[in-house]
C-alpha cells in the first residue's frame, strides 16, 4: 500500500518533534526557556528538516547526518550568547543524544503511515521527553549546589555572624585597590551588627539603590566604601563594600582574613544563601555541608 504524505503535514510533525528537542536542549544545557526564540527556532528547523527529509526519504543515514549538523550549528547559534560557556564536547553530546532520541520519534511514529497524530502515545512520549529531563536536570542542579554550599562565620571585633554561604563560579568581584577577590552577601545579614538607624539606611538602599556613605561611616560601627562591578546587562556600576576582618569556614576552621565584601542589595536563589563566596576563597580539602 502507498500512502501520500502531504508537505504541509510533514511540516507540522517536525514542529511537534523539534519543539520537543528544542525544549530537552535548552533544559539539558541548563538554559532557560525563552517561548519566542524557541518558536522562531522551531519553525526554522521545522521547515528545514521537512525538506531535508522530502530529500533523503530513502535515505534514513544521511537524513540523520544532515539533521544532525543543522542541530549542531542550531545549537551552537543558541547558546553562544550565554553567560556561561557551553564546552563543545557537551555541546556535540547533547545534539547527538537528541538525534538519537529523533531516531527512536521517526521509528515509533512514523509519519509516511499516517498514524503519528492520531496516536496518543505521540503526544504522551514528547511531553515525558520534556518532564524527564527537567526533573534529572532539576536533581542535577540541586546536587550541584550541595557540593557548593558551606557554612561559614563572619567574624566581627563586635559580633559574629553564622551565614549559610554558596560558591559562585561565576563571581568576578574584586577588590579594585587591593585587587583580591570579593564576596557578596545578603544586606540583611548586617542586621544584628548595625544600629537601628544604620539598618534603616540600608533599607533604603536596598529600595532606592542610593547609598549613603557618608551618613553610614559617620556612626562609626562600620566603614562602607564604593567598589565597582558589572551588572547582567553588562552596565558599569558602583557597589557599597566593607572589609571582614575574618571569614571563617565552620567545618574545617579555614580562616582568610580581611575580605571584602559587595553589599547586595538583591536574595541569592530565594534566600537560602547570605554569602555568594569567590571561588579563590573556599578550603581545598573542606567536605561541603
Amino acid at each position: 500500500m502507498t500512502y501520500v504524505v502531504y508537505a504541509d503535514v510533514l511540516f507540522l510533525y517536525h514542529c511537534l518533534v523539534n519543539v520537543t528537542l528544542l525544549c530537552m536542549i535548552q533544559t539539558i544545557l541548563g538554559q532557560s526557556i525563552k517561548i519566542l526564540r524557541t518558536c522562531m527556532w522551531t519553525i526554522f528547523m521545522a521547515a528545514l528538516s521537512t525538506g531535508i527529509f522530502l530529500i533523503t526519504i530513502s535515505l534514513c543515514t544521511l537524513y540523520y547526518v544532515l539533521y544532525a549538523t543543522s542541530y549542531f550549528f542550531m545549537t551552537y547559534f543558541l547558546t553562544k550568547h550565554v553567560p556561561y560557556p557551553i564546552p563543545m564536547w557537551k555541546m556535540i553530546l547533547v545534539v547527538l543524544a537528541g538525534c538519537i532520541w529523533l531516531a527512536g520519534m521517526l521509528q515509533l511514529f512514523y509519519i509516511a503511515d499516517g498514524t503519528a497524530f492520531r496516536t496518543p502515545g505521540f503526544y504522551l512520549t514528547c511531553i515525558a521527553s520534556v518532564l524527564v529531563c527537567r526533573i534529572a536536570r532539576r536533581i542535577y542542579d540541586r546536587k550541584q549546589m550541595q557540593a557548593h554550599a558551606y557554612a561559614v562565620e563572619l567574624v566581627f571585633p563586635a559580633r559574629t555572624l553564622p551565614a549559610n554561604a554558596f560558591v559562585d563560579t561565576g563571581n568576578r568581584l574584586q577588590n579594585p585597590y587591593t585587587k583580591q577577590p570579593a564576596i557578596l552577601i545578603n544586606y540583611r545579614l548586617l542586621k544584628n551588627l548595625l544600629s537601628e538607624q544604620s539598618y534603616a539606611q540600608l533599607e533604603q538602599y536596598h529600595k532606592t539603590g542610593q547609598f549613603p556613605y557618608l551618613q553610614m561611616n559617620e556612626t562609626g560601627e562600620i566603614t562602607f566604601f564604593p567598589i565597582p562591578y558589572h551588572t547582567i546587562g553588562n552596565r558599569f556600576s558602583l557597589m557599597p563594600a566593607i572589609t571582614i576582618p575574618k571569614l571563617v569556614y565552620t567545618q574545617s576552621r579555614t580562616t582568610f582574613y580581611a575580605v571584602t565584601a559587595g553589599i547586595s542589595r538583591e536574595i541569592f536563589f530565594e534566600n537560602r544563601y547570605d554569602v555568594l563566596l569567590h571561588e579563590k576563597l573556599q578550603p581545598k580539602k573542606e567536605e561541603p555541608t
